[in-house]
């Protein structure tokens, strides 16, 4: 899995599954997003963005 963010927009290739998408809290298989106002921008089966005020980001098991 890679990542960038830039600007409120955070970039996510190579990630293998979605458990949760809410506002406020984005959680994909080995990482977890928090934040205010995220919205998907762009999502297929090789990245997927995501655009808000990203508050935190925890790698690993959430």
């Amino acid at each position: 899995m890679q990542f960038e963010y830039y600007k409120n927009i955070l970039a996510v290739n190579n990630y293998r599954q979605i458990k949760q998408i809410d506002s406020d809290l984005i959680v994909l298989e080995n990482l977890s997003i928090q934040g205010s106002n995220l919205r998907v921008l762009k999502l297929d089966k090789d990245c997927i963005i995501i655009k808000g005020v990203i508050v935190n980001i925890k790698m690993g098991d959430a």
